[in-house]
């Protein structure tokens, strides 16, 4: 009985981690798109200087 519990919390806690992986609100997610949206900023307001 307690190696069929272990397996499902096992199951639940791999369940879990996958889910946060994919869900793009996450922390681990955000910080990478805060970083290239600023780069992404950075180098728009270098060629909008460069063009003008």
């Amino acid at each position: 009985m307690r190696r069929r519990a272990r397996a499902i919390a096992r199951a639940i806690d791999v369940a879990e981690f996958q889910r946060d992986q994919a869900d793009p609100w996450s922390g681990s997610s955000l910080v990478p798109m805060l970083i290239i949206g600023l780069a992404l900023t950075f180098a728009g307001m270098i060629a909008a200087l460069a063009l003008s």
